[in-house]
């Protein structure tokens, strides 16, 4: 049931969006409790996430992207 390091890294932040199991979830957090530079990192890992989710931040699309671009280049 241990896992390593790096699939950890992997399962928190498959944790964090909600995509990891109750089995991984489960593994993963006995993993950060004896594995402290992981624990660390699911902490900051965790901070980023919530950080990210209050900066409203907004995707623009494809077509604004290509519109952008062509703006630039007129300009170059």
């Amino acid at each position: 049931m241990k896992i390593s390091c790096e699939k950890a890294t992997e399962l928190c932040t498959r944790s964090q969006y909600g995509e990891a199991s109750w089995w991984q979830t489960l593994k993963l957090k006995l993993h950060l409790f004896y594995c402290k530079t992981c624990s660390k990192f699911s902490a900051k890992n965790s901070k980023f996430t919530s950080l990210c989710e209050h900066a409203n931040m907004q995707v623009i699309s494809e077509n604004e992207k290509e519109a952008m671009k062509e703006r630039l280049k007129k300009q170059l």
